[in-house]
This record gives structure tokens, sequence and C-alpha cells, in this order.
């Protein structure tokens, strides 16, 4: 699979959300929306293509002592870009 400036990606390679389909936005629940919100513009490790032409990434988040939540995108190639390819040097 491509980013958006067609750049190989694989799964592990971190990339930035850049934009977040709108028909999700309207779905979520209110409590979900702003931790969905809070992806734009941040980094995450591709963690499968679940769907062709899709990625995946999930953003985690502590909620209390122990407790985790997480919200989750499924990634069309127009909605995010590659910022590191994995194993690679800073």
């Amino acid at each position: 699979m491509k980013d958006r400036h067609g750049n190989e990606v694989a799964i592990g390679d971190m990339v930035r959300v850049l934009e977040i389909y709108q028909g999700l936005l309207d779905m979520l629940p209110v409590d979900e929306l702003p931790h969905t919100l809070a992806m734009l513009n941040s980094e995450y490790p591709i963690e499968d293509f679940p769907e062709e032409d899709k990625a995946s990434v999930t953003n985690w988040w502590e909620e209390g002592p122990g407790q985790w939540a997480c919200s989750g995108l499924y990634l069309h190639a127009h909605e995010f870009e590659l910022v590191k390819k994995a194993g690679s040097a800073d």
C-alpha cells in the first residue's frame, strides 16, 4: 500500500493521520469523538492492512489506574502520510 504521496508503507511504519472520514465521526458515540479527533495530525505505527487499500492504526489512552481504552481507524491512502519507516534510525 502507498500513502498520499505515493510512498510504499508496511506494517510497523510510522504514519501521520491527515484526514478522518466525516461519516465515521458522525456515527461515533459522544465519549469516543474527542479521542478519535485527537488522532488528527498525530503519528501511529501501522498495525495491519485489514482490507484492501486500508491501513489500521490505534490510539490508546488511560482512563484511570489500570483502565485503558482505544480508538482505531482504517485509513485510505489519501488520509495519511509516511513519517518514518519501521527500523530506520531517527
